[in-house]
């Protein structure tokens, strides 16, 4: 960027119970080497009710670059970007997240990075890191590196600069918000996708180096995973629903692991129940025997994956895959239940803001 003048740049987040990391996230992005007067942070915390505002607090009073902190009374976190958004004074902004460790040349990179492929959005690879010490934690954080868990996720996998059809969180042009909009905040989770979606659909580029890279924790147990797996799959599916240029296959591949699973059974019992075995049972076999399949890669990687990093762990990821994988699929089948029968979780008069619309609310709410 020699010889160019540095773009002024907003750093937002949104945050809630983050008591555990924001502090540890603020440090490291405070390292950043990009000029300290021609950067801010903005975070929006969704009524957080543990120790997060006292946290930040404690960053903020002697952080050399301003940080802001705003409320957000919806909680949710497209509503926080829409927000930080409002506020942002920057160009360019970078929107992160509270569970990661950035480098000091992250901020620097990205705005480099943005203006050297003269795209409308770029971003890095999240390297997972154990959100807790245990064979559980640890193997966790494999298997969100892994194809095999996460299949062509390029923002886990890639190896090589390329054209994606989405970056974690994402570093922007701010006129992008204004052609295409802000988040859709009836999208609880999915909402970043959607956004890349909707930016490659009017023409923009997003780009992936894995120069740039940010260190995200992983959740810390089984069963914290597998609530974000259900969640994430039940979103997915309202997400294809109003907005179906966002389906991809690896969206909805455990969709069809859940739903084949489901189906065998279901056929193998219909079939022994009605003494109608010859037609039927033979096609639950037939389900039955990709299943198997399945079984065996999962034993072969959880193997490999094994040797590699811990005999310990061998358990933990024979469990991880196919739970991960079956919990996904299941809220994607009631997500899309949900959305055949228009029984949508979000209130009627919630859409898609405009960035003009998105401000004056925000003006609004600082006057009163």
């Amino acid at each position: 960027m020699s010889g160019r003048p540095r773009p002024f740049v907003s750093v937002i987040m949104p945050v809630r119970n983050e008591g555990r990391y924001i502090a540890a996230c603020l440090r490291s992005l405070l390292q950043c080497s990009y000029p300290s007067h021609r950067w801010e942070i903005i975070l929006v915390d969704g009524m957080s009710e543990d120790n997060t505002r006292a946290e930040i607090a404690g960053v903020q009073a002697s952080a050399p670059v301003p940080i802001t902190l705003l409320e957000n009374p919806r909680r949710v976190t497209p509503f926080a970007l829409n927000i930080a958004l409002a506020r942002a004074q920057g160009s360019i902004i970078i929107r992160v997240d509270a569970h990661s460790i950035y480098g000091e040349d992250y901020v620097t990179r990205c705005v480099e990075v943005l203006r050297e492929r003269r795209a409308d959005v770029v971003g890095g690879i999240m390297v997972a890191a154990p959100g807790a010490e245990t064979p559980m934690g640890r193997a966790i954080a494999v298997a969100m590196m892994h194809p095999f868990g996460v299949g062509n996720a390029m923002l886990r996998i890639a190896s090589e600069p390329r054209e994606v059809d989405t970056v974690p969180f994402g570093c922007f042009r701010s006129e992008v918000f204004e052609r295409v909009g802000l988040f859709d905040e009836r999208l609880v989770r999915n909402q970043d996708y959607e956004m890349n979606q909707r930016i490659r659909r009017t023409g923009g580029l997003v780009f992936l180096d894995p120069r740039l890279k940010l260190r995200y924790f992983s959740r810390p147990t089984l069963r914290a995973l597998l609530k974000q797996s259900w969640s994430n799959g039940f979103w997915n599916a309202l997400c294809h629903r109003i907005h179906p240029y966002s389906m991809c296959f690896r969206h909805v591949a455990p969709l069809v692991f859940s739903f084949g699973m489901l189906a065998a059974l279901l056929l193998a019992g219909w079939a022994i129940t009605f003494g109608i075995a010859r037609v039927w049972l033979p096609v639950a076999w037939l389900l039955w025997g990709a299943y198997l399949a399945y079984a065996g890669t999962d034993i072969v990687i959880s193997t490999r994956l094994a040797a590699r990093h811990g005999w310990r762990l061998w358990p933990s990821f024979l469990v991880l895959f196919p739970s991960f994988h079956f919990v996904n699929g299941a809220g994607l089948l009631l997500g899309w239940a949900r959305a055949l029968l228009r029984r949508y979780p979000w209130r009627p008069e919630d859409h898609t803001p405009t960035w003009q619309e998105e401000r004056d609310k925000l003006q609004q709410r600082l006057v009163a």
